[in-house]
């Protein structure tokens, strides 16, 4: 791609060379009178040339995907054995003299005085009221409903009887029982308690605590060192070829075409001062006819 891009601008730079070359010499399909320096015209213009056609070689540029094998460099894995030096903690059982504390118990009567409570009738006089009950016949008036007849004349003047509900205060006598207090004297009893002193015996556990030498078992954590074997993984760097596609401009050579014109004069130019221009009359620029 970028041998491409060259070429373009290769060409481009020689087109624009071109054309200011011949705009200095006249411009674009522009026809000569006469020749540059000469103060008379040409007696006759140049003819035109026949188109003729050569076969040219050129050199083109195409992508292709090229297989290309390159270094490159990988990070790999490598475990390797190790051997090492650890400590663990054994447990050891070991028999041991110690002074050890036993507690025993030991029992024995000791004289001690208590206190109960000895309970105890007593009698004493209170005053206690008493009710006594007495009935009393009372008179008083309360309602009364009745039903009496009652004669009534209507629209008409016809007599007729109908009852009524009428209410009608009568005397009435009723039992009321009333309760008298009476106070008096009486004897009543109570109890009391009253604290006695014995003196008794009872048995007392006493702790007594006695050294003595006995063997134990003492469970001890001693230290041993062992060794092992570990893994110890490490990375290595190494260069390894792989095949990698790469697009490449790949040359050929290509044939084609290229129109070529040449000039031919027929008539010279008859002015003295023409003769140094007249053979090179024909085409100078691009596509320019006419004498030099």
């Amino acid at each position: 791609m970028k041998r491409l891009s060259v070429l373009a601008l290769l060409a481009t730079v020689a087109v624009f060379a071109a054309a200011a070359e011949s705009q200095a010499n006249g411009g674009l399909f522009r026809r000569h009178s006469g020749c540059g320096d000469c103060a008379a015209p040409c007696a006759a213009p140049c003819e035109a040339a026949p188109v003729k056609y050569e076969e040219r070689k050129v050199t083109r540029y195409k992508s292709v995907m090229v297989e290309k094998e390159i270094e490159v460099s990988v990070c790999k894995q490598v475990i390797t054995p190790e051997k090492y030096t650890y400590t663990v903690c054994v447990p050891v059982t070991k028999q041991e003299k110690r002074l050890v504390t036993v507690c025993t118990p030991a029992y024995k009567e000791v004289d001690y005085t208590y206190t109960i409570l000895v309970p105890k009738t007593m009698e004493k006089k209170v005053m206690c009221t008493t009710y006594t009950c007495v009935t009393e016949m009372v008179k008083e008036c309360v309602p009364v409903c009745k039903t009496v007849c009652v004669t009534c004349v209507d629209e008409c003047g016809r007599c007729h009887t109908r009852r009524e509900r009428v209410t009608v205060m009568e005397e009435r006598t009723r039992c009321v029982t009333k309760r008298i207090p009476v106070t008096s004297e009486k004897m009543v009893c109570y109890t009391v308690c009253e604290p006695v002193t014995k003196q008794g015996k009872k048995t007392v556990c006493e702790i007594v605590r006695t050294q003595r030498e006995e063997i134990c078992n003492v469970c001890v954590l001693e230290r041993v060192q062992k060794e092992g074997v570990r893994n110890v993984c490490s990375y290595v760097t190494e260069k390894v070829k792989r095949k990698v596609t790469q697009c490449v401009m790949m040359p050929y050579e290509e044939t084609i075409k290229v129109a070529i014109c040449t000039p031919v004069c027929t008539t010279a130019c008859s002015s003295p001062a023409c003769s140094d221009c007249a053979p090179s009359c024909g085409h100078r620029g691009l596509f320019r006819r006419g004498c030099r």
